[in-house]
């Protein structure tokens, strides 16, 4: 085992052995040092570097298994991954490296389409690794399985491949999203470990120091939980948004301002724009000054409109008045309301479109014939 790998080992170790449900942990195990495995095979066919492949496929899942939750995994398993190549597996691998390690990981989950040869290694070694333990699998995956089988002159065992079936996108639910931005704010939520709700909304972030992180700073937090509740799909950072824009993650207010401007979501009133229910609202320098750093943006809090007049806001907030709590505010319709976003109700995210290294439209769909 070289040092590196052995460095990534240490790191999903550590993971893996904090999970508490014994049958979930033996799974993270198996499976993850299981499709590692068989990327150092496919690589050593494919002349392809075997250490990176390793890293690979060891780090392809830490965050569903770190937080539990399956949606947008890979995804946001490579956004976990970019963090800790910056805070924690510091200097381990070049940025070239880290781009090949995020791609593949960011890619894994899209089995039905083609990308480059690391992200492409990936998905059939997790695919392959189901071999010892199952023998039915979707149409995509059971036709994948069957050209690496292929390519490994290996005999085709006996499994059941299901017909193809379609899936419909989940789109948003406006009005759902403001009447679980009322129940929950009106449930009084603290900024506690004691308090379910809390804990709920922050899991969707993987590092150990989100809890301290977002603590009197969790107002962006509650919208992006509302936003999933409610049937909205979106990683917890989507990292090809414009240049021009800092590109934050959805627990920041932003994130959300970024990814509103990116798809001109955006809304201001000097525009004429009337706000409605579901809306959500960014404020402009409402915190006092004394209590914000040097230099902060003026998009510094956020909230969903429950109803509106002509000079006032009903408004659903996570960490009202800085104080961590959620609550029901009335907000003036005055110099601190900085923008709307207004998400289409029939919205559907389609960010696995894009190529993460080089941020442009890739759907080169994966050939199904043997």
């Amino acid at each position: 085992m070289t040092n590196r790998v052995k460095a990534i080992s240490e790191y999903v170790n550590n993971i893996f052995d904090s999970i508490e449900n014994s049958d979930e942990k033996r799974d993270a195990y198996i499976h993850s040092y299981g499709v590692s495995e068989c990327c150092a095979l496919l690589a050593a066919k494919r002349g392809l570097d075997l250490e990176l492949a390793t890293v690979i496929g060891l780090l392809h899942d830490v965050y569903r298994y770190k937080t539990g939750i399956t949606a947008w995994h890979s995804q946001n398993g490579a956004e976990m991954v970019r963090v800790a190549f910056k805070y924690v597996l510091k200097e381990i691998f070049t940025d070239d490296e880290q781009t090949i390690i995020k791609s593949a990981i960011y890619h894994h989950a899209n089995k039905d389409l083609i990308h480059d040869k690391y992200d492409e290694l990936l998905k059939d070694s997790d695919i392959l690794q189901r071999l010892s333990f199952d023998n039915t699998y979707g149409w995509i995956y059971g036709q994948r399985l069957l050209h690496t089988l292929k390519e490994l002159s290996l005999p085709v065992p006996n499994i059941t491949i299901l017909p193809k079936e379609r899936i419909a996108a989940q789109s948003f639910n406006k009005s759902r999203f403001a009447d679980i931005a009322e129940s929950l704010a009106k449930k009084r939520i603290t900024g506690e470990k004691s308090d379910t709700d809390f804990m709920k909304i922050i899991n969707y972030y993987p590092e150990d120091s989100v809890f301290d992180g977002l603590k009197n700073a969790w107002c962006a937090a509650f919208i992006y939980h509302c936003c999933l509740e409610a049937g909205l799909d979106l990683p917890i950072r989507v990292p090809h948004i414009a240049k021009k824009v800092a590109n934050a993650r959805f627990n920041g207010v932003g994130g959300w301002y970024d990814w509103g401007m990116d798809n001109k979501y955006c809304h201001f009133e000097k525009d004429g724009f009337a706000p409605e229910r579901g809306d959500i609202v960014i404020y402009n320098n409402i915190i006092p000054k004394e209590n914000k750093e040097e230099n902060s943006a003026w998009h510094d809090h956020i909230g969903i409109v429950l109803s509106c007049d002509n000079n006032n806001l009903i408004v659903a907030e996570g960490n009202t008045g800085n104080k961590n709590v959620s609550g029901i505010v009335e907000r003036k319709r005055d110099k601190t309301i900085g923008c709307y976003i207004r998400i289409p109700t029939d919205y559907t995210y389609d960010g696995w479109k894009i190529d993460y290294k080089t941020g442009e439209i890739r759907v080169d769909k994966f050939e199904e014939d043997i």
